[in-house]
């Protein structure tokens, strides 16, 4: 009983796994996909089938055509109600009364990827079995409206054909059936110059277009019908193909489908191109080049000047142009030309044109690259081929040769340019000497150089020079005086140069002048006598000037004369040194008052004779006089020093003879502590014992107070230096002793 239990259950599981590995076609299969689109990439892999639905309505036709290596396409067909028919090896179309998805195989012998175009609910709803007549009103057919061509027109590829969406609902699209006994027709509405472009799709017979227009009163069949080959399809093609149609007048277009097969499905692309009679290009920079793109014809005004010639180059087809020039207000018609695809025009302006006008005509599509090319000479300007009449005319218009750097020309020989006549303009004073010379580098087979120095007051040439090419090169050199001179370069023989007529693109003649300039004599500069305003403030700033150099001096007249009068008040104190302790004793005066005081009273003795000096300070308290210098030194209150403690004296200095330099006074401490100086009124350098004294010449007078820094009883004092360069000293034989000054 265990047993078959076991047993049992070991069969259920061994059941329940193989159940699990085992694949079902259900998990690995994946829902149909279902087509929308016009156009389909449907990657296929090798003999692997492929299945795709298509939905169509009731009473509808579906017309299927791809492009591919090796596929196979298979329409199931099981449904009672669907008619298949194939048209070649690669179409085929389903009629279907009922609504219906159609199942679709795709296969394939090898990895691919195809292309499959679908047409779905092909009817004739919209077509009309009878034309219209001009007056009778009928519903208009939709159509793609491209405002502008670049709506619909791809400018990254050469096809000038009009781009379509995709997808099937597209108003562009429109499709049909149709039968030998029975023609259809499409009616579109359109302004005069407006452009209708029809492109097949597809169509399982040959099938024929033909455009009527109709205004209300009257209807016109328009040339070249379009028409369709047998099992023709757009796929696989390398470019579409499309036919044109312009309205001549405001109305419609009426468009009759007809074939000679018994029965005949087909599909198109209609579109609609509004006329545009202006495509301005004014205000556009054409040296770099536009495109202008149309149909049917248009008119392109565009900014031309004298120097620049025009290059129409057409691309994508024949196109057929004109263009014409504004002279004095007046349009100048050109020659109409036809450019096939690929072919350019080149056309030069007419002297003092201002504006040009490219007229397109005659073509139903075109696309022309369009740019201006500058043949100027330097500065932009064209250089004439005269020199002008005399130094009062305008020669704004010969363009100026830099003497310091390269200028490219050309001669023009599509417009006849033979010859360039430059202007040359050298700086310098009255009376200077250039010399001016160019070389130039290019082709100059058949060239000459032409130098003219102009007299700048009557206009006459005082010198010129004719060369020709020696060997390889071609140069000129002139000597000329400062002002204006003109260069001329040319053909020697100017109608052999130009057999052609006027305005045939003929290649230029280019050149390169390469100056160089020297100067030979400088001249004399120019005085130029100054204006009367100039005069009137230079008088001023003169005076101006004059009065700030005097104040110094005023300053000097009055201080001198101050110093004088304080010089004579000193004077006439005698003992000012005793005036000075009185003050301090009785409180009349302070100790900064005091030293203010002291130090003007230094510079005003010195101005006054030796022995006024002396009698003006006191009772002397040492004095030596030699027969070239004299000492004296005199006592001061110790509080009138400026640093606590020091001893304050008074040294006079009078040189009688000779000439004194290096000098130096020496305050020698012959016993004791050497002494040292802290400070000095007026500022002299001092260090240690010594004060260093300016030169001193014969007559000199010098009073100062000395500070002294030390303990020693008694000091020496001594004057050392060089006299007339040679050394000499002098000595006060007597020591100040401090105790006395003090006392």
């Amino acid at each position: 009983m265990g047993w078959t239990s076991r047993r049992t259950r070991a069969v259920f599981l061994t059941a329940l796994m193989m159940l699990v590995l085992t694949p079902t076609s259900g998990a690995q299969s994946e829902a149909n996909t279902v087509l929308d689109e016009r156009m389909n990439i449907i990657d296929l892999s090798p003999n692997q089938d492929t299945t795709v639905q298509v939905e169509t309505g009731a009473n509808t036709s579906v017309l299927l055509s791809w492009s591919c290596g090796a596929c196979t396409v298979v329409v199931d067909d099981t449904p009672t109600h669907t008619t298949t028919t194939n048209h070649g090896a690669s179409m085929v179309s389903v009629h279907v009364e009922e609504s219906e998805t159609l199942d679709i195989s795709l296969s394939s012998t090898s990895a691919e990827s195809m292309t499959l175009m679908i047409l779905r609910n092909i009817n004739n709803d919209e077509l009309h079995a009878l034309r219209p007549s001009p007056e009778t009103a009928v519903v208009s057919a939709q159509l793609r409206t491209c405002l502008k061509p670049t709506d619909c027109i791809d400018l990254t590829t050469e096809n000038l054909t009009s781009q379509s969406s995709v997808t099937v609902g597209e108003i562009a699209l429109h499709t049909g059936e149709v039968h030998a006994s029975e023609d259809q027709h499409l009616v579109f509405n359109a302004s005069q110059g407006d452009t209708l472009e029809w492109q097949w799709l597809a169509t399982t017979h040959a099938v024929q277009l033909q455009i009527y227009h109709q205004t209300s009163a009257e209807e016109v069949l328009l040339n070249d019908p379009h028409t369709s080959n047998s099992m023709f399809s757009q796929i696989g093609q390398t470019t579409a193909t499309a036919a044109y149609w312009t309205a001549p007048d405001d109305g419609r277009f009426v468009a009759r489908i007809s074939t000679d097969d018994a029965h005949a499905i087909w599909g198109a692309l209609a579109f609609m191109h509004p006329h545009r009679p202006v495509d301005s290009l004014v205000g556009l920079n054409l040296t770099e080049g536009v495109q202008v793109l149309g149909h049917a014809n248009t008119t392109s005004p565009f900014d031309w000047s004298e120097v620049e010639a025009l290059k129409v180059e057409a691309k994508g087809g024949d196109v057929e142009i004109s263009v014409d020039q504004l002279l004095s207000g007046a349009w100048v018609k050109g020659a109409p030309s036809i450019l096939q695809d690929g072919d350019s025009i080149t056309v030069f302006p007419y002297p003092d044109v201002s504006v040009g006008r490219l007229q397109v005509v005659n073509t139903s599509v075109f696309s022309l690259n369009v740019n201006l090319e500058s043949f100027s000479d330097a500065n932009g300007l064209e250089a004439p081929s005269y020199l002008p009449q005399d130094l009062e005319t305008e020669n704004a218009s010969w363009p100026v040769v830099n003497l310091s750097e390269a200028a490219s020309g050309e001669l023009t020989l599509a417009v006849h340019d033979t010859t360039d006549t430059y202007r040359i303009v050298v700086d310098g004073w009255e009376d200077s000497i250039h010399f001016v010379q160019f070389v130039v580098d290019g082709e100059i087979d058949g060239l000459e150089l032409q130098l003219w120095d102009i007299d700048q007051t009557t206009s006459e040439t005082l010198a010129t020079d004719i060369t020709r090419p020696i060997g390889d090169q071609l140069k000129i050199g002139l000597q000329v005086g400062r002002g204006t001179h003109y260069l001329q370069i040319r053909f020697q023989n100017a109608s052999e140069a130009t057999p052609h007529l006027w305005g045939e693109d003929v290649e230029p003649r280019s050149y390169v002048l390469q100056p160089s300039y020297s100067l030979i004599d400088e001249g004399e500069e120019p005085w130029f006598p100054p204006s009367d305003d100039a005069v009137y403030w230079g008088n001023i700033a003169r005076w101006f000037m004059g009065v700030l150099f005097l104040l110094p001096v005023l300053y000097l007249g009055v201080h001198v004369q101050r110093s004088r009068s304080y010089a004579a008040s000193v004077a006439e104190k005698k003992q000012r040194l005793a005036w000075y302790t009185s003050r301090l004793d009785s409180g009349e005066s302070n100790v900064k008052q005091a030293r203010t005081d002291m130090a003007k009273a230094l510079h005003a003795v010195a101005q006054l004779a030796w022995q006024d000096g002396l009698e003006a300070w006191g009772p002397k308290r040492l004095e030596h006089r030699t027969e070239d210098v004299a000492l004296a030194v005199w006592s001061v209150d110790e509080r009138l020093a400026n640093q606590e403690g020091a001893w304050p004296i008074v040294v006079g200095v009078h040189v009688i003879n000779g000439t004194w330099d290096l000098a130096a006074l020496r305050f020698d401490a012959p016993e004791g502590e050497p002494y040292e100086v802290v400070h000095v009124e007026p500022r002299f350098l001092f260090q240690g014992e010594e004060v260093f004294l300016d030169t001193m010449g014969p007559g000199h007078r010098t009073y100062l107070v000395v500070e002294l820094s030390g303990t020693a009883a008694q000091v020496d004092l001594e004057l050392n230096g060089r006299m007339d360069g040679e050394p000499f000293a002098a000595r006060i034989p007597e020591s100040l002793v401090r105790s006395e000054s003090t006392s």
